[in-house]
């Protein structure tokens, strides 16, 4: 198992070198699942995914030039009905539901990890579908034609109208939150696998787990080494385990990248940070 945990991790820390085209967005949510669960055999997985990839094309084969509305229909109609994935209202918060294998064994989790079987599906496709940055709630952008609709992994793949899509908004920042053009962007595979893991990493702070903090820190900044929050993050995590060289590394690597990049905050804070922790080694 520690060979393959090795290989695991080689392999997210090449993904973090690797422009966010070339990802492969469900192998990789995939490799991220074993490392909580080393003992999975993930060729039974990737062998699941390609029989919903099958199932997919099968269906849209037996439609001629489908319109957007059917392209969307298919693909809910594979995934929610046939293979039946739904999100898991009952028990939201399960950090299963943010484990891509947990997910395919249960047929349910979360917005974005089910979202994930939607990207992958229509990738092998060739669809034109993308996930939003969208707050709170994960859903997907699907073109076909001239044609676009918003679906909501999270339950069946319904279409979302804007009015739909303001109430989720809404029921996400409170009663007053308006759409914005940036709440409707499109984000790359790297970010939807950072959303993923910061459900996994959010659950571990509010119970006050900081070594599985550390963890998922960890990991995540092997696939996106150059982001500076994260390392940011992994700062106040070794301060907090006592690693107090470990934390003076992090904060000097986030105030590089984040000057490298012109995030002037971050790099602050960095500073500041690594200015208070020298205080206390003094």
């Amino acid at each position: 198992m520690a060979g393959q945990a090795k290989q695991w991790e080689r392999e997210l820390r090449a993904a973090g070198e690797t422009p966010d085209a070339g990802l492969d967005l469900a192998h990789l949510a995939l490799l991220l699942a074993a490392c909580d669960r080393p003992d999975i055999p993930l060729d039974t997985y990737r062998a699941h995914l390609d029989g919903l990839v099958r199932a997919a094309r099968e269906a849209l084969g037996e439609n001629a030039n489908p319109s957007c509305d059917v392209t969307a229909g298919i693909l809910s109609g594979v995934i929610s009905g046939r293979f039946r994935y739904l999100g898991d209202a009952e028990t939201y918060d399960d950090p299963k539901n943010a484990n891509l294998a947990h997910a395919i064994d249960r047929r349910k989790g979360l917005p974005v990890t089910l979202g994930i079987l939607y990207l992958h599906v229509g990738a092998k496709l060739g669809l034109d579908i993308a996930g939003l940055n969208f707050p709170g709630h994960f859903v997907l952008r699907l073109r076909v034609g001239g044609e676009a609709v918003v679906l909501d992994p999270f339950n069946g793949g319904q279409p979302l109208s804007p009015a739909g899509l303001l109430s989720l908004l809404r029921g996400v920042e409170g009663p007053e939150a308006r759409l914005t053009p940036d709440a409707c962007e499109t984000v790359s595979s790297r970010d939807i696998l950072l959303r993923l893991e910061n459900n996994i990493l959010s659950r571990a702070l509010r119970g006050g787990d900081f070594v599985r903090a550390r963890e998922v820190v960890t990991r995540m900044i092997w696939f996106a080494p150059h982001r500076a929050g994260l390392r940011f993050e992994l700062g106040r995590l070794e301060v907090h385990a006592g690693h107090m060289g470990a934390a003076a590394d992090a904060f000097e690597t986030c105030k590089d990248i984040a000057a490298d990049i012109g995030e002037t905050r971050i790099a602050g804070m960095a500073e500041e940070a690594l200015r208070r922790l020298k205080t206390r080694l003094n």
